[in-house]
């Protein structure tokens, strides 16, 4: 289910419940090694996708990632500025 039961796509509890980012999390501090091992497996389910997907539905996923991604982005320059 990508909306939660309220109808609001819930991102901090899709992360809080993924069992890579408990694993990362469980001594509060994120090492190098755990970055090297999330982006591998990032890169391993992008290829999966080029492997199941259509190129249609390749490009959508393209698209769902990097929107996704400008909106991570843009919610950390705001938390930036509002440290300011």
């Amino acid at each position: 289910m990508i909306f939660n039961e309220q109808g609001f796509l819930d991102i901090d509890e899709m992360i809080a419940n993924e069992h890579s980012f408990q694993k990362i999390m469980e001594d509060g501090a994120v090492t190098e090694d755990e970055l090297h091992l999330q982006s591998e497996l990032v890169i391993e389910l992008l290829h999966e996708v080029e492997r199941r997907f259509n190129e249609e539905d390749q490009n959508f996923i393209k698209k769902l990632f990097a929107e996704t991604n400008v909106l991570a982005t843009i919610y950390h320059y705001n938390q930036l500025q509002n440290l300011k």
